[in-house]
């Protein structure tokens, strides 16, 4: 390829500071290189994408806990406290054992976010002997479905201790006082025992401030929050989790020390989660390019229904084209594709396939197409060429 040691140089440059929107277009560059036979300046592109991956990496990592951690240590036995009304658990212990290995899929930003809180923790030490300490208190903030329970879990997985795991819509009660009451048996509890806790469904003390008759209790209970999370700011971690960020009191969100917003899967990421959710099946590149396209914009618990519903399919059907497969499922799962993707995939053949082609944020060729539709790639093109 002519003057490749110049777009060589430009791609090392814009990696030193790597998007997920940086990594697919040299991605896509790496494929048509291939496609044109240049494999020697393709394979430099991936060495350099390469790089790059390994070093945003999320690892497992040895975290020091004493920083975080003073109190018991929590067992299975431990009695978990509850609604004195109705005998309910305030919260569920999720020990380490329990807790995910893998860390979620995120786009390159996120991934370097979460990589610099953890850096926090392993350098306990440096940061207090500059009388700094490592951030206590985390917000994760995002559409439904995107990773961020499974983020949180994985975090305790790192510093290796168990987790309690308090939904705050399960501590709402309609007893007067209650509410407020389970909110400081939570915390109590939390702070005597070395967990992290996790405080999932925060926007449930908004929904409550809604309504009018409630107006005296929803101050008593953001109160009390507020206090608590302030008391174990010095003694504890704590991890809030909401879909409905916001709908949260701007005091809640001045005690997380962190906010982090998870984003529905970039382009790169929802290829990475069809690749894993789709084992022990193997799509081809073209098929996991389609399935791409198909549910861009969608999360990534919609990602993972699509692969369980196509491998359904696998297993009792054989004969139909890939095309169609997707069309039943854009028929059966009208909320997880956008309008725009259901118009095309309801619509006549050729309209989607020049759709397909001239989509710059991928890369579909006419033999692709051919593959998917299950079509001669002449007839495709003579089918094309009378419409254009």
């Amino acid at each position: 390829m002519e003057h490749f040691s110049i777009v060589q140089a430009l791609c090392r440059t814009a990696l030193a500071n790597p998007s997920s929107a940086i990594m697919h277009q040299i991605q896509r560059l790496k494929d048509a290189l291939e496609k044109e036979g240049n494999k020697k300046e393709a394979k430099i592109l991936d060495g350099l994408m390469t790089s790059v991956s390994k070093s945003i990496e999320m690892a497992p990592s040895n975290i020091r806990r004493s920083f975080i951690l003073s109190g018991e240590e929590l067992t299975p036995r431990t009695p978990i406290p509850v609604d004195k009304e109705s005998s309910t658990p305030l919260a569920e212990v999720i020990f380490e054992d329990n807790l995910p290995s893998a860390p979620p899929l995120f786009s390159d930003n996120v991934k370097f976010a979460i990589e610099s809180i953890l850096n926090e923790w392993r350098n306990f030490e440096k940061l207090s002997k500059i009388k700094a300490e490592p951030s206590r208190s985390c917000l994760i903030y995002g559409a439904p479905g995107t990773g961020k329970t499974h983020l949180a879990l994985w975090i305790a997985k790192q510093i290796k201790i168990p987790v309690v795991l308090a939904k705050l819509d399960g501590l709402m009660s309609s007893f007067l006082g209650t509410s407020s009451r389970n909110i400081g048996n939570l915390f109590s509890f939390a702070s005597r025992y070395k967990c992290i806790l996790l405080l999932d469904e925060f926007d449930a003390i908004a929904k409550l401030r809604n309504d009018p008759q409630e107006v005296g209790e929803i101050k008593r209970v953001v109160n009390t929050l507020l206090q608590n999370l302030d008391a174990r700011s010095q003694t504890g971690f704590t991890i809030g989790i909401t879909n409905h960020e916001s709908l949260l009191d701007p005091a809640i969100w001045r005690r997380f020390n962190v906010q982090i917003e998870i984003p529905k899967p970039s382009i790169d990421v929802i290829n990475k989660l069809l690749q894993k959710f789709s084992l022990p099946i193997e799509f081809n590149k073209p098929q996991i390019e389609f399935l791409t396209w198909v549910i861009e914009g969608a999360s990534g618990a919609d990602i993972e229904s699509l692969v369980k519903w196509l491998k359904k399919v696998y297993a009792i059907e054989t004969n139909m084209d890939f095309v169609n497969i997707i069309r039943r499922f854009a028929v059966l799962n009208s909320g997880r594709i956008s309008s725009e993707k259901r118009g095309l995939l309801n619509g006549p053949d050729t309209e989607l396939f020049l759709s397909l082609l001239s989509d710059i944020n991928f890369n579909f060729s006419q033999k692709d197409i051919s593959e998917l539709a299950g079509i001669p790639q002449s007839t495709l093109s003579k089918q094309l060429s009378k419409n254009k």
